[in-house]
């Protein structure tokens, strides 16, 4: 390596990412956690938020917002596992879920192709 060159290229990065995103994708198990990671990675690619309100939590049978803690932990701890990151972040400011729109990008494609 040269002095002051990054230790990685962008074309690095990117394939660094699909690989850790991919085993961390095989990982998830739960059904809810695999449908709210593609509800947030559709609204993430497209610059918006999946909203925690009183439609999101009747459409996963949830009484409360707060089931959806345990929903999100799960990527997140594999995510964390693998990455050293979070996969789905919390916006306090829409009170809703996100996620890194290449994140999304890579999500979307690996489960249409599935």
């Amino acid at each position: 390596m040269i002095r002051g060159e990054p230790v990685a290229n962008d074309a690095d990065r990117a394939d660094l990412r699909r690989r850790q995103l991919g085993e961390v994708l095989n990982g998830i198990r739960g059904a809810d956690s695999r449908r709210l990671l593609r509800e947030v990675a559709e609204l993430s690619r497209q610059g918006a938020a999946l909203a925690l309100d009183a439609d999101l939590t009747a459409r996963y049978g949830k009484r409360s917002g707060t089931a959806f803690a345990g929903i999100v932990a799960g990527p997140n701890k594999v995510m964390r596992r693998i990455a050293r990151r979070d996969l789905i972040s919390w916006d306090a400011d829409v009170r809703g879920y996100r996620m890194d729109p290449a994140d999304a990008e890579i999500i979307l494609e690996r489960w249409s192709a599935s």
